[in-house]
C-alpha cells in the first residue's frame, strides 16, 4: 500500500475549579492559552516524549510553558505509537482533587488514544505535581488508507478544592470544621437538572447541592434545597438553619427560634414594616436616599386588594401634611371602622394610627364575608426622588435594618468574632424602568423570579459597592453597623420556593409571612414600592414595604467555625464551639 503520513494534532482542554473556600476556573489547552489567578494555580510544567516506534516522525519538539502545551507528530504505518508524559503541578496554596475526567476522541478510528496514570479522586496538594501518560497510536487493524487529516483528543479534567478527606467513619477528634462536617454528612450533588420554575420535591431537588453558575466570581457555593432534616445549628443561644456554604467558605444561617421546633411567629424575632414610607422607588432599599420633591395626591388605582383588615382602622374626612417631616395627619371627623361603602371618600393611614407618610382616600371597597378589603383609592404619597442616586443612595436606614441591627447588638455582640462579614445583598439593579421617583420599575430579583418564565435565581450580587451590605468588608458598601441581614428571594428560590405556588415541604416554610432582602418593583398606579417576602404558605410574593411581616435574621458563621457535637438534625443540631 502507499505510505501516507497522517498528521496528528492533539488538544487537551483541562477545566480546573475549586469548591469550598474559593472558586477559580482555568482553561488549559494544548495549542491554546488560559489565565490562572490568585493562589489557585494549577498548570503544565512539562511535556516530554518517553517512547516511540521507528515509524513515528516528531514534527515539532513538545513544549510545556505555564498553561500552553504543544506537540505535533506524524505516523507512517499501522502499529506506530508514541507516548507522552505530561506533568501538572499545583503551584498555588490550595489543595486540589480530581473530581471528573472526560475524554473525547475526534476523528477516524485509525488513531487510538489511551490515557493512563490518572484517575478521579487523585489528590494534588499545594506544592506537589503529578504526571500522566497519553499514548497515541496508528491502529494496527487499519490496513487500508484511512484518508484522514487531523485527529484530536479533548480531555476535560475537573479539579476541585480538596476540603480535607472525608473520614470513613464519624471523626473521633472534635471539634471539627463545620463546612467539613456538612460535606461529610451529606452527598453533595450538582444542580444542573433542577427546574427552578417548580417547587422543590423529591424529584426536583432535596438535599445538598453545589453550583458555580451565577455565583460571586464564579466560585462554588453549596446550598440546601427542599425538605431537609439535617441543617440545624445551635449557636449564640438560638437555633438556626443552614442556608449554604458561601463562596468565601463562610456558612449562612437563618434564624429558627429559641427552640428547634419553632414555627410561625416563634421562628421570627418579631415583625416589622420593611420601610416607613411607600410612595417612591427609593423605598425598596434596605437603605435609601432622601427624596426632596413634594407632590400630593399623586395617583389612583382600583381593581386589586391593596390592603385588607379583619379589625378596624382610623379614617378621617380631611388631612394635613407637614412638609418638614413628610407626615400626613388625619383631620375632621375621625372614626374607627372597617373598609365599607360608608367610608368612601374618607382618608386613612390603613392602620390604627392617625399619622403616616402614605395616605389613601378610599374610593372602592369589598367585603368577602370574612375580610374587609380596600380595593381602590387616591394615593397621597408626599416626597419623591428625581435621580437614581438620590433614590438609592445608602444614607437612611430602613425600618427593618434598624430592627435587625438592634437585635444583633443585644443578642449576638459577644459572639461577633465567630461571625463573618460576608455581606447581604439588597439587589436594586434595574430590569425595566429608571428606579426614580414614581416611575414604573421592575428590579432584578423581580425579573429573575417572576417575569422570567423559566425562573433564573442567582447568588451573585450586582453592583456590590452599592448593594452588598457589609460592616468593613471592602467588597461591599460598609454601610452596616452589625453583621446581620435577611435572606434573599433568590436564596429562597434555590431552597425550593417559587412565585405563587404554595410549598410547605421545604426547610424555609414556617407558616408565617416574613421578609426577604430583595427588591421587587414600583407601581405608579398605586404609588407603591414592593419587596419580596415568603408567604405563610411557603410561596414567594411581592408586597408593599409598609406591610408588617415577620423578621428572620441571617448571619454568616466564619469559615473556621468548629462543631463540638451534633449531626445537624433537630434533636442533635450542630453545636458551634465558642469560648
Amino acid at each position: 500500500m502507499n505510505k501516507k503520513i497522517i498528521i496528528l494534532s492533539m488538544c487537551i482542554a483541562i477545566l480546573i475549579m475549586t469548591i469550598g473556600y474559593s472558586m477559580f476556573i482555568s482553561n488549559i489547552k494544548i495549542n491554546g492559552t488560559a489565565n490562572i489567578t490568585s493562589t489557585w494555580n494549577i498548570l503544565f510544567t512539562s511535556i516530554k516524549e518517553t517512547s516511540k516506534t521507528d515509524g513515528v516522525i516528531v514534527k515539532e519538539e513538545p513544549k510545556a510553558s505555564g498553561t500552553l502545551a504543544t506537540f505535533n507528530v506524524a505516523f507512517t504505518k499501522p502499529g506506530d505509537s508514541i507516548v507522552y508524559e505530561i506533568t501538572v503541578e499545583n503551584k498555588g496554596s490550595l489543595n486540589a482533587i480530581i473530581n471528573k475526567i472526560n475524554a473525547t476522541e475526534l476523528g477516524s478510528d485509525a488513531i487510538k488514544f489511551e490515557i493512563s496514570n490518572i484517575k478521579e479522586g487523585d489528590k494534588l496538594s499545594h506544592g506537589a505535581s503529578t504526571t500522566f501518560n497519553v499514548t497515541i497510536s496508528y491502529n494496527g487493524e487499519i490496513l487500508a488508507d484511512p484518508n484522514l487529516k487531523d485527529n484530536e483528543l479533548q480531555i476535560d479534567i475537573t479539579y476541585i478544592q480538596d476540603l480535607e478527606e472525608k473520614p470513613e467513619k464519624e471523626p473521633d477528634i472534635i471539634p471539627t470544621r463545620l463546612s467539613q462536617k456538612i460535606l461529610y454528612d451529606n452527598e453533595e450533588k450538582t444542580d444542573t437538572n433542577i427546574n427552578f420554575g417548580e417547587i422543590s420535591s423529591d424529584t426536583n431537588g432535596k438535599g445538598l447541592y453545589y453550583t458555580n453558575k451565577n455565583t460571586e466570581d464564579n466560585r462554588v457555593t453549596y446550598y440546601f434545597r427542599g425538605d431537609v432534616k439535617n441543617n440545624y445549628v445551635f449557636f449564640g443561644g438560638f437555633y438556626w438553619r443552614i442556608v449554604r456554604i458561601n463562596e468565601d467558605g463562610s456558612i449562612r444561617l437563618i434564624y429558627q427560634g429559641t427552640t428547634a421546633n419553632a414555627t410561625g411567629s416563634s421562628a421570627t424575632i418579631g415583625s416589622s414594616a420593611f420601610n416607613s414610607m411607600l410612595g417612591d422607588n427609593s423605598m425598596v432599599g434596605y437603605m435609601h436616599g432622601t427624596p426632596t420633591t413634594y407632590t400630593d395626591g399623586y395617583g389612583n388605582y382600583s381593581g386589586w386588594s391593596w390592603h385588607s383588615t379583619t379589625g378596624t382602622v382610623k379614617m378621617g374626612t380631611g388631612y394635613t401634611f407637614d412638609n418638614k417631616t413628610g407626615i400626613y395627619t388625619l383631620t375632621g371627623t375621625i372614626v374607627d371602622g372597617t373598609y365599607t361603602e360608608t367610608y368612601h371618600n374618607y382618608y386613612t393611614c390603613y392602620s390604627q394610627s392617625t399619622t403616616c407618610t402614605h395616605m389613601i382616600k378610599i374610593t372602592q371597597t369589598e367585603n368577602d364575608g370574612n375580610t374587609y378589603k380596600l380595593m381602590g383609592g387616591e394615593t397621597h404619597t408626599g416626597y419623591w426622588s428625581t435621580s437614581y442616586e438620590q433614590a438609592h443612595k445608602n444614607e437612611v436606614n430602613s425600618a427593618i435594618k434598624t430592627k435587625l441591627e438592634e437585635w444583633y447588638k443585644e443578642h449576638l455582640t459577644e459572639y461577633d468574632s465567630y461571625i463573618a462579614d460576608t455581606g447581604f445583598c439588597n439587589d436594586r439593579s434595574l430590569s425595566t424602568g429608571t428606579g426614580i421617583g414614581r416611575v414604573d420599575t421592575h428590579y432584578g430579583p423581580g425579573a429573575r423570579l417572576y417575569y422570567n418564565s423559566t425562573k433564573a435565581p442567582q447568588f451573585a450580587c450586582p453592583n456590590t459597592k452599592q448593594n452588598l451590605f457589609t460592616v468593613s468588608n471592602e467588597k461591599g458598601n460598609k454601610k452596616s453597623t452589625q453583621k446581620v441581614g435577611l435572606i434573599t428571594a433568590d436564596e429562597v428560590a434555590y431552597a425550593g420556593g417559587i412565585y405563587g405556588v404554595a410549598n410547605s415541604s421545604y426547610y424555609l416554610y414556617t407558616g408565617v409571612n416574613y421578609w426577604t432582602m430583595s427588591s421587587f418593583s414600583f407601581s405608579s398606579a398605586g404609588s407603591v414600592a414592593s419587596d419580596w417576602y415568603v408567604h405563610s404558605t411557603g410561596t414567594l410574593y411581592g408586597a408593599n414595604v409598609l406591610s408588617v411581616f415577620g423578621v428572620r435574621p441571617v448571619i454568616n458563621l466564619a469559615s473556621n467555625a468548629e462543631v463540638t457535637s451534633g449531626d445537624g438534625t433537630k434533636v442533635l443540631p450542630y453545636k458551634i464551639k465558642v469560648k
